[in-house]
Protein backbone atom coordinates (compact mmCIF):
# COMPACT_ATOMS: atom_id res chain seq x y z
CA UNK A 1 0.00 0.00 0.00
CA UNK A 2 3.21 2.18 0.81
CA UNK A 3 4.48 1.74 -2.49
CA UNK A 4 1.63 2.24 -4.21
CA UNK A 5 1.59 5.73 -2.62
CA UNK A 6 4.65 6.45 -2.86
CA UNK A 7 4.44 5.44 -6.66
CA UNK A 8 1.56 7.94 -6.70
CA UNK A 9 3.36 10.84 -5.22
CA UNK A 10 6.19 10.04 -7.55
CA UNK A 11 3.47 10.22 -10.85
CA UNK A 12 1.74 13.65 -10.01
CA UNK A 13 4.56 15.50 -8.54
CA UNK A 14 6.18 16.01 -11.60
CA UNK A 15 3.34 17.14 -13.26
CA UNK A 16 2.28 19.74 -10.68
CA UNK A 17 5.55 20.97 -10.79
CA UNK A 18 5.68 21.27 -14.36
CA UNK A 19 2.51 23.14 -14.18
CA UNK A 20 3.62 25.65 -11.55
CA UNK A 21 6.90 26.54 -13.66
CA UNK A 22 4.74 26.95 -16.81
CA UNK A 23 2.52 29.13 -14.96
CA UNK A 24 5.29 31.39 -13.40
CA UNK A 25 7.11 31.05 -16.66
CA UNK A 26 4.18 32.68 -18.41
CA UNK A 27 3.43 35.28 -15.77
CA UNK A 28 7.25 36.42 -15.66
CA UNK A 29 7.14 36.74 -19.68
CA UNK A 30 4.01 38.31 -19.78
CA UNK A 31 3.50 40.22 -16.58
CA UNK A 32 4.26 43.69 -17.97
CA UNK A 33 1.95 42.78 -21.05
CA UNK A 34 -0.90 41.84 -18.74
CA UNK A 35 -0.73 44.74 -16.92
CA UNK A 36 0.04 47.24 -20.15
CA UNK A 37 -3.48 45.54 -21.98
CA UNK A 38 -5.15 46.16 -18.68
CA UNK A 39 -4.13 49.78 -17.98
CA UNK A 40 -5.04 50.41 -21.64
CA UNK A 41 -8.40 49.08 -21.11
CA UNK A 42 -9.34 50.97 -17.79
CA UNK A 43 -8.23 53.98 -20.22
CA UNK A 44 -10.79 52.74 -23.12
CA UNK A 45 -13.67 51.71 -20.62
CA UNK A 46 -12.68 55.64 -18.18
CA UNK A 47 -13.19 56.94 -21.82
CA UNK A 48 -16.65 55.56 -23.29
CA UNK A 49 -18.54 56.07 -19.47
CA UNK A 50 -17.08 59.40 -19.10
CA UNK A 51 -17.89 60.53 -22.54
CA UNK A 52 -21.56 58.62 -22.44
CA UNK A 53 -22.24 60.79 -18.55
CA UNK A 54 -21.24 63.77 -20.03
CA UNK A 55 -23.40 63.63 -22.82
CA UNK A 56 -26.12 62.02 -20.57
CA UNK A 57 -26.11 65.10 -18.76
CA UNK A 58 -25.41 67.90 -21.36
CA UNK A 59 -28.37 66.46 -23.34
CA UNK A 60 -30.44 66.62 -20.58
CA UNK A 61 -29.24 70.00 -19.68
CA UNK A 62 -30.46 71.28 -23.25
CA UNK A 63 -33.39 69.39 -23.20
CA UNK A 64 -34.84 71.45 -19.88
CA UNK A 65 -33.69 74.98 -21.77
CA UNK A 66 -34.82 74.14 -25.23
CA UNK A 67 -39.04 74.91 -25.20
CA UNK A 68 -37.25 78.51 -23.55
CA UNK A 69 -34.93 78.91 -26.37
CA UNK A 70 -37.62 77.96 -28.89
CA UNK A 71 -40.12 80.74 -27.62
CA UNK A 72 -37.93 83.33 -27.58
CA UNK A 73 -35.35 82.82 -30.40
CA UNK A 74 -35.91 82.25 -33.98
CA UNK A 75 -32.89 80.17 -34.41
CA UNK A 76 -30.81 77.57 -32.13
CA UNK A 77 -28.10 75.74 -32.76
CA UNK A 78 -26.11 76.09 -36.16
CA UNK A 79 -25.51 73.90 -38.72
CA UNK A 80 -28.89 72.11 -37.61
CA UNK A 81 -27.69 70.56 -34.37
CA UNK A 82 -28.95 72.40 -31.48
CA UNK A 83 -26.39 71.62 -29.46
CA UNK A 84 -22.75 71.29 -30.79
CA UNK A 85 -20.17 68.99 -29.41
CA UNK A 86 -16.60 70.77 -29.21
CA UNK A 87 -14.94 68.44 -27.41
CA UNK A 88 -15.95 65.16 -24.96
CA UNK A 89 -16.95 67.60 -21.86
CA UNK A 90 -17.82 70.85 -23.80
CA UNK A 91 -21.23 71.40 -26.01
CA UNK A 92 -22.01 74.79 -27.11
CA UNK A 93 -25.23 76.42 -27.64
CA UNK A 94 -25.94 79.61 -30.49
CA UNK A 95 -28.95 81.44 -30.22
CA UNK A 96 -29.92 84.46 -32.70
CA UNK A 97 -33.30 85.73 -34.16
CA UNK A 98 -34.74 87.82 -31.67
CA UNK A 99 -35.39 91.81 -30.48
CA UNK A 100 -32.70 93.29 -28.67
CA UNK A 101 -30.84 90.81 -28.92
CA UNK A 102 -27.52 90.35 -31.74
CA UNK A 103 -26.33 86.67 -30.53
CA UNK A 104 -26.09 84.20 -28.03
CA UNK A 105 -23.23 82.06 -27.13
CA UNK A 106 -23.31 79.24 -24.13
CA UNK A 107 -20.63 77.03 -23.12
CA UNK A 108 -21.85 73.41 -21.30
CA UNK A 109 -17.99 72.31 -19.54
CA UNK A 110 -18.47 69.40 -17.40
CA UNK A 111 -15.77 67.19 -15.74
CA UNK A 112 -13.17 65.59 -18.10
CA UNK A 113 -14.72 62.62 -16.80
CA UNK A 114 -13.23 60.62 -20.50
CA UNK A 115 -9.86 61.72 -19.60
CA UNK A 116 -8.26 59.50 -17.29
CA UNK A 117 -5.50 61.34 -16.24
CA UNK A 118 -7.12 64.46 -15.69
CA UNK A 119 -9.81 62.73 -13.32
CA UNK A 120 -7.27 61.51 -11.32
CA UNK A 121 -5.51 64.59 -11.02
CA UNK A 122 -8.53 66.44 -9.64
CA UNK A 123 -7.93 64.88 -6.66
CA UNK A 124 -4.84 66.41 -6.07
CA UNK A 125 -6.03 70.06 -7.45
CA UNK A 126 -9.22 72.31 -6.69
CA UNK A 127 -12.50 70.19 -7.87
CA UNK A 128 -14.11 70.97 -11.23
CA UNK A 129 -17.51 71.61 -11.53
CA UNK A 130 -20.25 71.07 -13.86
CA UNK A 131 -21.15 74.48 -15.30
CA UNK A 132 -23.43 76.01 -18.11
CA UNK A 133 -22.84 79.61 -19.29
CA UNK A 134 -24.79 81.74 -21.63
CA UNK A 135 -23.03 85.20 -22.76
CA UNK A 136 -25.86 87.23 -24.32
CA UNK A 137 -24.66 90.22 -26.31
CA UNK A 138 -27.73 92.80 -26.94
CA UNK A 139 -28.07 95.35 -29.52
CA UNK A 140 -26.49 98.83 -28.49
CA UNK A 141 -28.30 101.89 -27.07
CA UNK A 142 -31.54 100.38 -26.06
CA UNK A 143 -31.05 100.77 -22.61
CA UNK A 144 -28.25 102.42 -20.30
CA UNK A 145 -24.68 101.94 -19.22
CA UNK A 146 -24.14 100.35 -15.79
CA UNK A 147 -22.45 96.93 -14.14
CA UNK A 148 -24.77 95.34 -12.53
CA UNK A 149 -24.23 91.70 -10.77
CA UNK A 150 -25.58 89.28 -8.35
CA UNK A 151 -23.67 86.64 -6.76
CA UNK A 152 -23.21 84.00 -4.11
CA UNK A 153 -22.32 85.93 -0.75
CA UNK A 154 -19.77 82.86 -0.19
CA UNK A 155 -17.98 83.21 -3.24
CA UNK A 156 -18.81 86.89 -4.11
CA UNK A 157 -15.39 88.48 -3.48
CA UNK A 158 -13.42 86.36 -5.39
CA UNK A 159 -16.11 86.49 -8.66
CA UNK A 160 -15.86 90.11 -7.97
CA UNK A 161 -12.00 90.08 -7.63
CA UNK A 162 -12.08 87.42 -11.02
CA UNK A 163 -13.40 90.28 -13.52
CA UNK A 164 -12.53 93.63 -14.57
CA UNK A 165 -15.89 95.34 -15.00
CA UNK A 166 -17.06 94.10 -11.57
CA UNK A 167 -13.81 95.36 -9.41
CA UNK A 168 -13.70 98.26 -11.25
CA UNK A 169 -17.12 99.85 -11.06
CA UNK A 170 -19.18 97.90 -9.07
CA UNK A 171 -19.77 97.48 -4.91
CA UNK A 172 -21.86 94.73 -3.14
CA UNK A 173 -25.19 95.56 -1.51
CA UNK A 174 -27.32 93.31 0.43
CA UNK A 175 -30.97 93.40 -1.05
CA UNK A 176 -33.71 92.36 1.50
CA UNK A 177 -36.06 90.60 -1.54
CA UNK A 178 -32.96 88.83 -2.37
CA UNK A 179 -32.28 84.94 -1.30
CA UNK A 180 -30.08 85.04 2.31
CA UNK A 181 -27.58 83.53 0.24
CA UNK A 182 -26.90 86.18 -2.43
CA UNK A 183 -25.34 89.66 -3.35
CA UNK A 184 -25.91 92.18 -5.39
CA UNK A 185 -22.42 93.94 -6.79
CA UNK A 186 -24.01 97.14 -8.38
CA UNK A 187 -22.76 100.67 -9.70
CA UNK A 188 -25.71 102.19 -9.15
CA UNK A 189 -29.17 102.36 -6.77
CA UNK A 190 -30.77 102.89 -9.91
CA UNK A 191 -29.73 100.30 -11.79
CA UNK A 192 -30.70 98.05 -8.75
CA UNK A 193 -33.80 99.13 -9.03
CA UNK A 194 -34.93 98.79 -12.10
CA UNK A 195 -32.99 95.31 -12.80
CA UNK A 196 -33.69 93.73 -9.38
CA UNK A 197 -37.89 92.93 -10.10
CA UNK A 198 -36.74 91.57 -13.01
CA UNK A 199 -35.12 88.49 -11.73
CA UNK A 200 -34.85 88.25 -8.38
CA UNK A 201 -37.24 86.19 -7.52
CA UNK A 202 -36.41 83.69 -10.02
CA UNK A 203 -32.93 83.44 -9.17
CA UNK A 204 -34.17 82.84 -5.73
CA UNK A 205 -35.80 79.75 -7.03
CA UNK A 206 -32.40 78.35 -8.12
CA UNK A 207 -29.89 80.13 -5.70
CA UNK A 208 -28.29 77.24 -4.74
CA UNK A 209 -27.46 77.00 -8.62
CA UNK A 210 -25.49 80.15 -9.79
CA UNK A 211 -22.59 81.31 -9.89
CA UNK A 212 -22.79 84.52 -11.06
CA UNK A 213 -25.98 86.61 -13.17
CA UNK A 214 -24.19 89.99 -14.62
CA UNK A 215 -25.94 92.96 -16.58
CA UNK A 216 -22.96 94.81 -17.96
CA UNK A 217 -21.53 97.64 -20.75
CA UNK A 218 -17.91 97.04 -19.96
CA UNK A 219 -15.30 93.82 -20.89
CA UNK A 220 -15.02 90.91 -18.10
CA UNK A 221 -11.28 91.69 -19.06
CA UNK A 222 -9.23 94.57 -18.36
CA UNK A 223 -8.33 96.03 -22.05
CA UNK A 224 -5.10 96.66 -23.41
CA UNK A 225 -5.64 99.95 -24.85
CA UNK A 226 -7.99 102.46 -25.07
CA UNK A 227 -11.09 101.25 -27.18
CA UNK A 228 -12.50 103.78 -29.74
CA UNK A 229 -15.90 102.10 -29.88
CA UNK A 230 -18.20 101.60 -26.97
CA UNK A 231 -17.59 97.94 -25.85
CA UNK A 232 -20.50 95.69 -26.57
CA UNK A 233 -23.41 95.62 -23.98
CA UNK A 234 -23.96 92.03 -22.35
CA UNK A 235 -25.70 89.92 -20.15
CA UNK A 236 -23.71 86.93 -18.74
CA UNK A 237 -25.20 83.90 -16.86
CA UNK A 238 -23.48 81.22 -15.23
CA UNK A 239 -24.86 78.41 -12.82
CA UNK A 240 -23.45 74.66 -12.51
CA UNK A 241 -25.46 71.39 -13.41
CA UNK A 242 -27.57 68.99 -10.74
CA UNK A 243 -27.42 65.92 -11.94
CA UNK A 244 -30.08 64.75 -14.66
CA UNK A 245 -32.61 63.68 -12.18
CA UNK A 246 -33.04 67.24 -11.00
CA UNK A 247 -32.19 69.30 -14.13
CA UNK A 248 -35.37 71.12 -14.26
CA UNK A 249 -34.10 72.92 -10.95
CA UNK A 250 -32.08 75.42 -12.85
CA UNK A 251 -34.92 76.49 -15.23
CA UNK A 252 -35.85 79.66 -13.03
CA UNK A 253 -32.12 80.77 -13.91
CA UNK A 254 -32.81 80.84 -17.63
CA UNK A 255 -36.28 82.56 -17.26
CA UNK A 256 -34.40 85.33 -15.36
CA UNK A 257 -31.69 86.01 -18.40
CA UNK A 258 -35.27 85.49 -20.60
CA UNK A 259 -37.02 88.27 -18.54
CA UNK A 260 -33.72 90.89 -19.47
CA UNK A 261 -34.01 90.57 -22.91
CA UNK A 262 -37.21 92.73 -23.20
CA UNK A 263 -37.03 94.00 -19.91
CA UNK A 264 -34.12 96.16 -19.95
CA UNK A 265 -34.78 98.29 -23.06
CA UNK A 266 -37.97 98.85 -21.18
CA UNK A 267 -36.86 99.32 -17.72
CA UNK A 268 -33.38 99.89 -17.48
CA UNK A 269 -33.54 104.19 -17.94
CA UNK A 270 -31.35 105.93 -15.54
CA UNK A 271 -31.40 109.58 -14.62
CA UNK A 272 -29.53 112.08 -16.58
CA UNK A 273 -27.43 112.84 -13.04
CA UNK A 274 -26.38 108.81 -12.70
CA UNK A 275 -25.92 109.07 -16.63
CA UNK A 276 -23.36 111.54 -16.43
CA UNK A 277 -21.58 109.62 -13.25
CA UNK A 278 -21.81 106.17 -15.00
CA UNK A 279 -19.82 108.13 -17.90
CA UNK A 280 -17.23 109.93 -15.73
CA UNK A 281 -16.60 106.55 -14.28
CA UNK A 282 -15.56 104.73 -17.52
CA UNK A 283 -13.30 108.10 -18.55
CA UNK A 284 -11.23 107.38 -15.45
CA UNK A 285 -11.25 103.93 -16.48
CA UNK A 286 -10.02 104.74 -20.02
CA UNK A 287 -7.43 107.12 -18.05
CA UNK A 288 -5.80 104.18 -16.49
CA UNK A 289 -5.43 102.18 -19.34
CA UNK A 290 -4.07 104.82 -21.20
CA UNK A 291 -1.34 105.39 -18.75
CA UNK A 292 -0.89 101.49 -18.41
CA UNK A 293 -0.96 100.97 -22.32
CA UNK A 294 1.95 104.33 -22.68
CA UNK A 295 4.13 103.24 -19.94
CA UNK A 296 4.26 99.47 -21.56
CA UNK A 297 5.01 101.90 -25.26
CA UNK A 298 8.16 103.28 -23.28
CA UNK A 299 9.38 100.52 -21.87
CA UNK A 300 9.20 98.53 -25.04
CA UNK A 301 11.01 100.92 -26.86
CA UNK A 302 13.43 101.60 -23.90
CA UNK A 303 14.02 97.73 -24.47
CA UNK A 304 14.80 98.20 -28.27
CA UNK A 305 17.02 101.29 -27.04
CA UNK A 306 19.13 98.79 -25.28
CA UNK A 307 19.31 96.09 -27.82
CA UNK A 308 20.24 98.29 -30.43
CA UNK A 309 22.61 99.65 -28.49
CA UNK A 310 24.51 96.19 -27.17
CA UNK A 311 24.48 95.45 -31.04
CA UNK A 312 25.91 98.73 -31.93
CA UNK A 313 28.66 97.52 -29.14
CA UNK A 314 29.49 94.04 -30.28
CA UNK A 315 30.57 96.00 -33.42
CA UNK A 316 33.23 98.45 -32.24
CA UNK A 317 36.68 97.50 -31.58
CA UNK A 318 37.62 95.95 -28.59
CA UNK A 319 39.84 99.19 -27.70
CA UNK A 320 36.53 100.95 -28.54
CA UNK A 321 34.48 99.03 -26.23
CA UNK A 322 37.10 99.31 -22.97
CA UNK A 323 36.83 103.52 -23.67
CA UNK A 324 33.44 103.09 -23.95
CA UNK A 325 33.28 100.53 -20.45
CA UNK A 326 35.24 103.00 -18.86
CA UNK A 327 32.75 105.79 -19.98
CA UNK A 328 29.50 104.28 -18.60
CA UNK A 329 31.28 103.29 -15.03
CA UNK A 330 32.23 107.14 -14.82
CA UNK A 331 28.45 108.09 -15.60
CA UNK A 332 27.32 105.60 -12.77
CA UNK A 333 29.72 106.71 -10.03
CA UNK A 334 28.30 110.25 -10.66
CA UNK A 335 24.82 108.84 -10.58
CA UNK A 336 25.47 107.37 -7.08
CA UNK A 337 27.70 110.35 -5.56
CA UNK A 338 24.07 112.57 -6.55
CA UNK A 339 21.85 109.97 -4.70
CA UNK A 340 24.46 110.26 -1.71
CA UNK A 341 24.00 114.05 -1.81
CA UNK A 342 20.39 114.23 -2.19
CA UNK A 343 19.72 111.74 0.42
CA UNK A 344 22.24 113.75 2.89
Amino acid sequence: MASLLGSADASTSPASDAYFETFQELRGRFGYEFMYVSIIILILATYWVGKKHNEVLAKTTMAVMLPLFRANFARVGDNGAELAIDAPHEYIIYLTGRRHVATVHGLIKMKPRQDLIRTLLTFFSSPVQDTCTLNVTMNPNEYSDGVFAIVPKATGTSVRNKYYDLSTFSKASNQKTLDSALITLTESNELTEAILPLVGDKLNKAAQWLDYFVVSDQPSFKPEKVPTEPFPKRISLSFRLPNARHSREIVPLVEALIACLDGLAENCHVTALTKAKISKAREDAGKEIGKKAQAERAREQEEKRLREKREQEKNLSPDAQRKLAAKEEKRAIKKRQKAVVKKA
